[in-house]
């Protein structure tokens, strides 16, 4: 008699069926639909009233101090407190923050200075909500669910984005600025309802109070902890460099249309409904593909697709015929989509499951901190060498400087383990 047990196979079906998390998922999506609404009704609110682009990059760069700053320390802060009760009041404390925003440029007495002052405290509550999230994910659902369920949920967040987005333009159209503003407010509202009725495991809470003495000591507990796992300090300065490789397709992307393929915002919308799609069908895929190839093979393989797509850009604005310069940058975006949603599925997963309970929190929060930090390294390096290079050059630098990056990783030790 084979007493051999064979290990459950999951699948969608195995999340669907748990209500439990569906309400978690919900919200999320909810919340998600809202934040599309957003990104149209806030950019043009931004530049309404301020009337300056030099501002409006400012206000953005303000979004991601708190971030940098914050998130160390909500790593902490969450690990004496229960996630449910800290998702919930973030979600509520942003609903609240934007529904003031809304109202206040309805009645016309919204200034730039409010701008910079709720977007800080709304960054500060996200802050606080993201070591959450990733800390109760464990307490929502089980360990060897976790592909599944996050496929499953970054796809239909990018269902929701794309719903969003192509709806947008109509709700700003009937019910204004402000109005589409108050449709996010009411989804932050919706989504800390739905997560309150999420059920928690029961987790174990450190009883002593919290005090800044304390903070220092559980958040050099928390560095320890990362230097000391060789894969996850490796996922984090990896994370961090991938995030300074890719500014320059993320800051630069309209001014690579305008100036390089001489194109117009209808190739921008073409370029970010791609990508968008090549996402939603990467994490899609991703539980398949990653039953079928090593964890390390599959990341070097989505990585090096990646990096490939990224500098490919350089060469599109050579081609002469419009269908085909059209037909060349969707697939490169759908590419790159594709595999940065892999990639990024690989690393989060990885995160998860090789960092304790106990530590999530204040690991994710570093993770986070460390990558945000990046950002303005990179800004600056990027902004230096415009002056010297066109986007498409700085497309194919930094694309052959991910790729090479990405093949190293075959020869580094800790990143086996993934």
């Amino acid at each position: 008699m084979d007493l051999a047990v064979e290990k459950k196979k999951i699948g969608y079906k195995d999340i669907l069926m748990d209500k439990n998390f569906c309400l978690f998922i919900i919200g999320n999506l909810i919340s998600r639909f809202g934040d599309s609404i957003d990104t149209i009704a806030y950019g043009w609110m931004v530049y309404e009233i301020t009337g300056s682009t030099a501002l409006m990059a400012l206000i953005f760069g303000v979004n991601a101090i708190p971030t940098i700053l914050f998130q160390p320390i909500a790593g902490v802060f969450v690990d004496y407190k229960k996630k449910k009760n800290v998702v919930v009041l973030c979600n509520l404390g942003r609903a609240t923050v934007v529904t003031i925003t809304a109202l206040m440029f309805i009645f016309g007495i919204l200034k730039p200075y409010h701008l910079f002052i709720f977007t800080f405290i709304n960054s500060t509550f996200e802050s606080f909500e993201g070591p959450a999230a990733i800390a109760a994910y464990p307490l929502i659902i089980e360990k060897e669910k976790f592909a599944y369920a996050r496929a499953l949920q970054s796809t239909l967040s990018r269902i929701v984005e794309l719903v969003g987005l192509a709806v947008a333009a109509g709700i700003i159209a009937v019910i204004g600025i402000g109005g589409g503003m108050i449709v996010n407010a009411v989804s932050f509202f919706l989504c800390g309802i739905f997560m309150a009725m999420v059920r928690y495991k029961e987790e174990i809470l450190k009883k002593q109070q919290l005090n800044m003495k304390g903070y220092f000591v559980d958040l050099k507990d928390g560095f320890i902890y990362l230097k000391t796992s060789k894969i996850l300090m490796s996922i984090t300065i990896f994370a961090a460099l991938i995030n300074l490789f890719m500014i320059p397709f993320n800051t630069l992307g309209v001014a690579y249309v305008n100036e390089e393929l001489l194109k117009g915002p209808e190739v921008v919308a073409m370029i970010s409904f791609s990508l968008t799609t090549g996402m939603l069908i990467g994490g899609a895929i991703y539980p398949k593909i990653a039953e079928k190839f090593k964890g390390i093979n599959l990341f070097i393989i989505s990585g090096v697709i990646l990096g490939t797509a990224y500098l490919s850009l350089a060469f599109v604005p050579m081609i002469g015929v419009d269908l085909v310069l059209y037909g060349t940058i969707i697939l490169l975006a759908f590419l790159f989509g594709a595999s940065a949603s892999i990639f990024m599925m690989i690393v989060n997963i990885t995160f998860m499951q090789k960092t304790e309970q106990q530590y999530l929190g204040r690991a994710a929060g570093i993770l986070n901190s460390l990558c945000m930090a990046a950002t303005p390294v990179g800004s600056l390096v990027v902004g230096s060498l415009c002056v010297f290079l066109s986007t498409a050059q700085l497309f194919l630098i930094f694309g052959i400087g991910m790729v090479v990056l990405f093949l190293c990783q075959r020869y580094n030790k800790s990143m086996q383990e993934i």
